[in-house]
């Protein structure tokens, strides 16, 4: 079966004109265009490449939809990509409960981060690896305290705040792994709390929790 190996991109400097190809493979050029979305121009930047094959564009799904206002996300499990538009009458905590799940993902930087979901509320070093973790307390309310790496379990179903994230980031400064915990309000306004969570193989897994 012919398939694109994107692989290839790792480790490599790629000038426009590089073939990228292996044997019994589609071969496609990269392709140096530029984008405008309404007038305003856009740069790829570094996180993504655009390919040109047998005369067709291809543009990687998270770079248009999120010029697009929306976000993507890949349950590679079930071999699905979902395309979600952010939630416009939805809470603060809601929108940035969206941005966990459709707009981060794996090898993004600390920077990129901070312009999605600003500056963590709490960060540590694990002792043992020596690996830098991050916490958000989203939604939380004023004067709200928590300390350590534990989920706020009890926060959570109390409504002390809406949904903790907890980032862990590898020495190069990327996002390695992130579990997102949340609460979804039933009929009876009951608070029921769910995971999200990304692994370092970039498999995904999501579950009521209580």
């Amino acid at each position: 079966m012919k398939k694109f190996i994107l692989g290839l991109f790792c480790g490599a400097v790629l000038a426009a004109s590089t073939t990228i190809y292996a044997a019994d493979e589609i071969r496609a050029m990269l392709f140096p265009v530029k984008f405008q979305f309404n007038g305003e121009s856009r740069d790829t930047g570094s996180r993504f490449a655009i390919l040109n094959y047998d005369g067709h564009t291809y543009v990687p799904v998270r770079f248009m939809t999120e010029n697009l206002g929306a976000g993507v996300s890949y349950d590679k499990n079930e071999g699905l990509i979902s395309v979600v538009t952010e939630p416009k009458n939805g809470s603060e905590a809601d929108k940035k409960v969206w941005a966990v799940m459709y707009r981060l993902e794996r090898g993004m930087s600390q920077k990129d981060v901070k312009q999605s979901l600003g500056d963590p509320s709490f960060l540590t070093l694990i002792d043992s690896s020596r690996q830098q973790v991050w916490r958000y307390d989203i939604g939380a309310k004023a004067g709200y305290q928590f300390g350590g790496l534990n989920t706020d379990t009890d926060g959570l179903k109390k409504g002390d705040l809406e949904a903790q994230l907890f980032i862990n980031w590898s020495a190069g400064g990327q996002i390695d792994r992130y579990d997102l915990w949340y609460v979804k309000k039933a009929a009876d306004g009951s608070r029921h709390i769910y995971t999200y969570i990304v692994y370092p193989d970039g498999s995904t897994a999501g579950a009521l929790y209580e």
